[in-house]
């Protein structure tokens, strides 16, 4: 089959479009991998107080292997404890940065790992004192001796995050539009006492309020 000479310059028009098209793109993902908008402060959680209301808090550590695996800039554990005795875990980790190598696991992937079962994950709107509301998960785990609730999510530039899937989205677009990549993950831990849910909401809900102002100043995204 012979093919017009008008046909192979537009054939051979189209193969060059698209090569450039290749290369342009090539090029545009190594840049938006390679550069980056540094924040302007880091996270502070120093920022953030061992005593408020009737909870008193103590800072604890995980394991040094489990900070090599998390990869994070800077982290807080803290186990706080009401006037009966009830423990409250406060946890958050900052990343400056999550293009290299140091993005946010999931609970989903590190609980059953470290032995817990999720019983229950499901979308909560978390009520703040202030008026406003916080997307994030409740999460109902478990071990043979132990039941517990937990509220997580992601902080970033552009606000509260509950999914994993959305925090990749939102680096894609501050990696695009050129803005600061760093981002946080909050965690909230409570006791689940005889079976009782509900319950164990309503405390963890109040307990985040009594800190959420000073969270909120100790990460970098509030303006």
């Amino acid at each position: 089959m012979r093919i017009h000479p008008q046909e192979s310059i537009q054939m051979r028009g189209a193969l060059l479009i698209s090569t450039v098209l290749i290369i342009i793109g090539g090029l545009a993902g190594n840049y938006l991998r390679f550069s980056e908008v540094r924040p302007g402060r880091p996270a502070d959680f120093s920022a953030i107080t061992y005593k408020t209301g009737e909870y008193i808090g103590e800072e604890r550590l995980f394991s040094e292997s489990s900070y090599d695996i998390l990869k994070a800039d800077t982290t807080t554990l803290r186990r706080y404890v009401d006037a009966e005795n009830t423990a409250y875990w406060l946890f958050i980790a900052y990343f400056k940065s999550q293009k290299y190598g140091s993005q946010i696991h999931s609970p989903k992937h590190c609980l059953p790992g470290g032995g817990w079962k999720i019983e229950r994950l499901e979308p909560f709107i978390l009520p703040l004192s202030n008026g406003t509301t916080k997307d994030v998960n409740r999460v109902f785990i478990r071990t043979q001796t132990s039941q517990q609730l937990m509220f997580y999510w992601f902080e970033t530039r552009s606000g509260s995050i509950r999914s994993e899937f959305d925090i990749k989205l939102d680096l894609m677009k501050n990696s695009l539009f050129l803005r600061p990549t760093d981002a946080a993950f909050v965690r909230i831990t409570v006791p689940i006492i005889n079976g009782d849910f509900e319950s164990a909401t309503t405390n963890a809900v109040e307990f985040y309020n009594t800190l959420h102002t000073e969270i909120e100043s100790a990460l970098p995204f509030s303006n």
